[in-house]
């Protein structure tokens, strides 16, 4: 072999154990990012996408049933009125 081929073998060498080191430090790199963006998603409490829209769907219910309530406390609050008034006329003819 000439000096030529040795030299052309340890370059070939050189590369191969390169791209391995590269790909370590690579899945070493992606891990630590993963890491990272893990905490950081704990750390500013976020939630996942289904989480959130099971939450929103709780508070349109919540706030669907909310005007229904109003509007049941509202027509009870009209006959209390009219029971109290009547109750008054009652009382006045009574007198």
């Amino acid at each position: 072999m000439s000096n030529k081929e040795f030299i052309k073998e340890d370059i070939i060498k050189l590369l191969g154990g390169a791209t391995s080191t590269l790909g370590i430090l690579k899945e070493e790199i992606e891990e630590k990012v993963k890491d990272r963006v893990e905490k950081l998603i704990y750390k500013l409490e976020l939630i996942n996408k289904k989480d959130f829209l099971i939450v929103k769907e709780m508070a349109e219910k919540s706030r669907i049933e909310n005007e229904e309530l109003l509007k049941k406390i509202t027509q009870l609050e009209k006959k209390i009125l009219l029971l109290n008034k009547n109750n008054k006329k009652k009382s006045a003819n009574i007198k």
